[in-house]
């Protein structure tokens, strides 16, 4: 045991003083093939039939987007992709390009799955600021070889906090206020600061899914509402959109600074007279 110890020790000396790179891991933990973020090109490989490929980047201040790209057309579920942080704990995955999961809220995450896709479009996921060390491994489920881009940018974020808004004005009846749920466990968050007695309800954007399972919580009241579902406003009302378990989130293309191509996480919170 010293001898090998002593071995591995004279082995990292000689590699320093050649001038290659040591790079250490964590131990049990494999390394993934570096992926540079807003690199326009990204990481190309070709993954074969029920393998996968792994991949590593670090997510410092600014939210990242890990996008997955297919190099051909195919439905939904050829590609499984996870996240896992820097103790190789998967955190977050997907098996959709519509929206991504919590595995460990989400028994059920194949609603989309079988939907053929054009193959601009990536299968990704939100990585939140601060998430540190990321390892990506992009799973092949089918049984030929996928040749896949993987890159990652840096994400605008959608996210509200305490919020004012108020109702309609003039010959108005109604006023919406969009948001996006980008993030697992997101929470946006509003202050209502109109008239008592307008209400308030939560929909989808035109021709949207609720991908999502979205909720609409009146806090002061412990008032939980539906898509869809109406209830009255009392001026200082606190007022919460997200996610049902916090086990989902998803994408947007309307709001500013969104171009993700995919509307999924999207809503509209609609106050009416």
């Amino acid at each position: 045991m010293k001898k090998t110890m002593l071995l591995l020790v004279l082995l990292a000396a000689a590699l320093l003083f050649s001038g290659c790179e040591v790079v250490l891991v964590a131990p049990g933990i494999q390394p993934g093939t570096q992926v540079t973020i807003d690199d326009e090109d990204g990481v190309t490989e070709t993954i074969d039939p029920h393998t996968a490929g792994r991949y590593e980047l670090v997510v410092g201040a600014e939210p990242v987007r890990i996008d997955v790209y297919q190099e051909t057309s195919s439905p939904d579920g050829d590609l499984l992709v996870t996240v896992a942080d820097e103790g190789n704990h998967v955190k977050a995955l997907t098996a959709s390009r519509y929206y991504f999961v919590d595995p460990n809220k989400a028994s059920d995450f194949t609603s989309s799955l079988g939907i053929v896709v054009p193959a601009n479009l990536p299968y990704s996921i939100n990585v939140p600021a601060n998430f540190g060390k990321a390892y990506v491994m992009v799973h092949n489920e089918t049984d030929n070889p996928i040749t896949v881009t993987v890159k990652a940018v840096t994400r605008n974020t959608t996210e509200k906090t305490d919020l004012e808004i108020g109702g309609p004005e003039g010959a108005a009846t109604s006023v919406s206020y969009g948001g996006a749920i980008l993030f697992l466990g997101q929470h946006d968050t509003y202050v209502y600061t109109g008239p008592d007695n307008y209400t308030v309800s939560l929909t989808l954007p035109e021709d949207g899914y609720d991908y999502l399972h979205l909720k609409l919580r009146i806090v002061n009241t412990d008032t939980v509402l539906e898509l869809g579902e109406s209830a009255a406003l009392l001026s200082g009302d606190q007022l919460e959109v997200y996610a049902e378990d916090d086990a989902r989130a998803g994408f947007c293309d309307n709001l500013d600074g969104c171009t993700d191509g995919i509307a999924s996480g999207e809503y509209l919170l609609n106050v009416n007279k």
